[in-house]
C-alpha cells in the first residue's frame, strides 16, 4: 500500500498521540461516552462510507423500514467510535488489567479443540470488539498466529507493531501468509483469521454472506482441511464497560463427509456462522466496508446501481 504524504502522517500521528494520552487517564465510562460522540461525528465527516453502509444494509435487510436501518447504522457508528477509543486506551494498560474486563464464555470449546493436538483455526469477524478479543486470545494460548495488513501511516504502524510485540503474537503479512500459517498449524499453534472482508475474485470463492453472493477467502477451510484441524468461532461482544469473548463450535473437519469436506461448502458453512451473528446484532458489524465488491452488488455510483 502506498504511503501518505509525510506531513499528513505526522498530523495523524500527533492527533492519535493526543487522544491516546487523554484516553489513558479516562475512566471506562468516559471512554464509552466520548467514543459514542466520536462515532457520531465520524458519520458526518466520512459521508461516502455512511452511504455505502446504508446501501449494504438496504440490500441485506430489504424488508426492514428505512428508519430502522438508519437507527442500526447510527448505533454502528457509535459502537465503532467506542471500540476505537477503548482499544487506544487498552493498548497502554498492563495485560492483566485488560483481561479483567473480559469474560470468557464457553472457553471449554477452545480447550477441547486444543486437546486434539492438531492446532486450532479460530475464525472471527470485524464484529463487536475484535481487537479486544485478539488481545484476550493471546493470553489464553501459548502461541497465536494471525494475518495483519500494514497501515498507510508509518508512525502509527510503528506503534502498532510495538503493541503487538508486547502481546506476544506472530503477525504475518497477507501476501506471505500461507506458508507461515501452515507452519503454525503443523506446530499445533492457534491460527486466528477474520474472513469477512472482500477479496479479489481470483483469490476467493463466491458464496453467500448475509444473504448475498460475496467473494470470500477459502483460506480457513483449506488450512483446516489440509491439517485435519478443528475450526472454532470466537466473537467479542461489548458488555457494559467490558466485553464477553464467546466461543462456539467446533467444526471437526476430520468427522465431515466427502461433500462437507469441499472447501467451497466449508467456506459457506463458516460464512453462515458469521452471518447468524451479524443478523442477530447488525449494529456490531463493519457495514462501511465494501464487502460485496466485484459481484455487481457493490456501492451505487452517483445514485445508480452497479448491477
Amino acid at each position: 500500500m502506498s504511503r501518505k504524504a509525510q506531513w499528513l502522517q505526522r498530523l495523524e500521528y500527533a492527533a492519535y498521540r493526543a487522544v491516546a494520552k487523554r484516553a489513558a487517564k479516562a475512566s471506562p465510562e468516559s471512554v464509552l461516552r466520548w467514543g459514542s460522540r466520536i462515532g457520531t461525528l465520524s458519520r458526518t465527516i466520512v459521508r461516502s462510507r455512511d452511504r455505502r453502509a446504508m446501501n449494504n444494509l438496504r440490500r441485506a435487510f430489504p424488508d426492514r423500514p428505512e428508519a430502522e436501518l438508519r437507527r442500526i447504522l447510527n448505533e454502528c457508528w457509535r459502537h465503532f467510535g467506542r471500540e476505537t477509543l477503548n482499544y487506544i486506551r487498552l493498548q497502554q494498560l498492563p495485560t492483566e488489567e485488560v483481561l479483567r474486563g473480559v469474560t470468557n464464555v464457553n472457553l471449554e470449546v477452545l480447550r477441547e479443540a486444543e486437546a486434539l493436538g492438531r492446532g486450532v483455526v479460530v475464525v472471527s469477524a470485524h464484529y463487536g470488539g475484535w481487537e479486544v478479543g485478539g488481545l484476550t486470545m493471546m493470553s489464553l494460548v501459548p502461541r497465536v498466529c494471525t494475518v495483519a495488513r500494514k497501515l498507510d501511516n508509518e508512525y502509527l504502524e510503528r506503534d502498532l507493531v510495538a503493541s503487538r510485540a508486547r502481546a506476544g503474537a506472530d503477525f504475518v503479512e497477507r501476501r506471505r501468509a500461507a506458508r507461515s500459517l501452515m507452519k503454525a498449524l503443523a506446530e499445533k499453534s492457534v491460527v486466528v483469521l477474520l474472513p469477512d472482508q472482500s477479496v479479489i475474485p481470483r483469490e476467493g470463492v463466491l458464496v453467500s454472506f448475509v444473504g448475498r453472493p460475496a467473494w470470500t477467502t477459502p483460506a480457513p477451510a483449506r488450512l483446516a482441511l489440509h491439517h485435519g484441524t478443528p475450526i472454532v468461532f470466537a466473537f467479542c461482544i461489548p458488555d457494559g464497560t467490558g466485553h464477553r469473548l464467546e466461543f462456539e463450535g467446533p467444526i471437526r473437519v476430520d468427522q465431515l463427509d466427502e461433500a462437507e469436506r469441499d472447501p467451497v461448502a466449508l467456506t459457506q458453512r463458516i460464512n453462515d456462522v458469521i452471518t447468524r451473528r451479524i443478523v442477530a446484532r447488525p449494529e456490531l458489524w463493519l457495514w462501511m466496508h465494501d464487502r460485496w465488491k466485484g459481484t455487481g452488488e457493490s456501492e451505487p455510483v452517483n445514485g445508480q446501481s452497479n448491477r
